[in-house]
């Protein structure tokens, strides 16, 4: 079996990019950096419960943080991560163009 390079990486990533409440935060960071507070104030998700998606988040890469004196503010630390997250939710949401969508894995 031929392995590419990144495979495994990748795969990561999309383990990451896995749950629901870290994708709407990734979506919440796209344009402008946010602190906690913000973050939980926009997604409706407890302040504990931000702060774990995003260590997460940054354990990974994914984000990065910079304190102002008490405030922490996180970004987006790859752009390229948005577009991943863009891209399929306007797959999930494109018209069903006349083909058959499993949920058993199957390609087509």
């Amino acid at each position: 079996m031929r392995e590419e390079s990144g495979l495994a990486e990748a795969a990561q990533l999309f383990k990451i990019l896995g749950n629901e409440s870290r994708l709407l935060l990734l979506r919440l960071l796209e344009h402008e950096p946010k602190t906690v507070g913000a973050l939980s104030r926009e997604s409706g998700y407890s302040q504990p419960l931000v702060s774990q998606h995003l260590r997460t988040l940054r354990q990974e890469g994914l984000v990065s943080s910079t304190r102002h004196g008490k405030a922490v503010e996180y970004r987006l630390a790859d752009h390229h991560v948005a577009h991943v997250v863009a891209d399929a939710l306007a797959h999930v949401n494109e018209p069903e163009s006349g083909k058959e969508r499993t949920h058993e894995g199957a390609a087509s």
